[in-house]
């Protein structure tokens, strides 16, 4: 290609490429990912653009990341959407690129290749994005699987207390179910303050909380809410293998 000459020099002499398919080259370059892979950088001529240069990836970088990580959430969608927008990256059709003039090649391959490392890191750094998204995976859960039992979000049992929320009404009967989620201590203490303003108040209900990891809790904090809830989930996986079980069980005996 025309710009080859302008990249080896601008990289060194580290870099060279070879047709994929006409028209369309791929960019062999010292740019990796974490794994040692080389990142999947493709140049072409620009659509509707004539005298610029499209860097893109054909969709590699989607399909790495969607063999251990879904964009399945509006939350997710978001924060990738976000890396995009922020690093000046277009998508379509799962196709990541930006265009640029051959003189501007140099960096617009480095900016691309930065996009794609932090995207990829997404794959990475999924335990730490699923513990931020650790309520809307449960209410998620919540509101599918567990709709038969009639599941009412932000339900206030003293009117006049709006700081005393329970995340979820399950099955308003005489004993309903209330559900929490908790992410941390905070919102553990949280709970067991409800829990017992609630039997002061002689209101009748099965509290149980769901925990996004009971065992990193301060101990205090778990002695004070496993003293206040009636049943306890350790982590939100456990929830999610046995709450129909618990509720019908309990329920049954309402």
């Amino acid at each position: 290609m025309r710009y080859l000459d302008l990249l080896k020099e601008q990289f060194n002499s580290q870099v060279d490429m070879y047709e994929k398919r006409p028209g369309v080259f791929q960019l062999i370059a010292p740019l990796y990912h974490e794994d040692g892979d080389m990142v999947d950088i493709f140049l072409e001529d620009a659509k509707g653009a004539p005298g610029r240069v499209r860097v893109c990836d054909h969709g590699m970088t989607l399909m790495r990341l969607s063999y251990d990580f879904d964009l399945n959430t509006e939350n997710k969608e978001r924060v990738f959407q976000e890396i995009l927008a922020e690093n000046a990256i277009t998508e379509e059709d799962g196709n990541l690129f930006i265009e640029a003039t051959p003189e501007g090649l140099y960096p617009a391959i480095l900016q691309f290749a930065q996009t794609v490392a932090k995207v990829s890191n997404m794959q990475v750094l999924k335990r730490e994005m699923i513990r931020n998204l650790f309520y809307e995976e449960f209410g998620e859960f919540v509101e599918t699987d567990l709709s038969r039992y009639g599941a009412q979000k932000q339900h206030f049992p003293l009117p006049e207390r709006d700081d005393l929320e329970v995340d979820y009404l399950l099955n308003s009967s005489a004993r309903p179910v209330f559900l929490f989620a908790a992410k941390d201590a905070t919102k553990a203490r949280l709970v067991a303050i409800s829990c017992l303003e609630f039997r002061v108040h002689k209101i009748p209900f099965k509290g149980f909380v769901v925990h996004e990891d009971f065992g990193s809790l301060p101990r205090k904090d778990q002695v004070r809410i496993t003293s206040a809830a009636d049943k306890q989930f350790p982590t939100l996986e456990d929830f999610r293998e046995y709450a129909v079980q618990f509720i019908d069980a309990e329920l049954a005996t309402a």
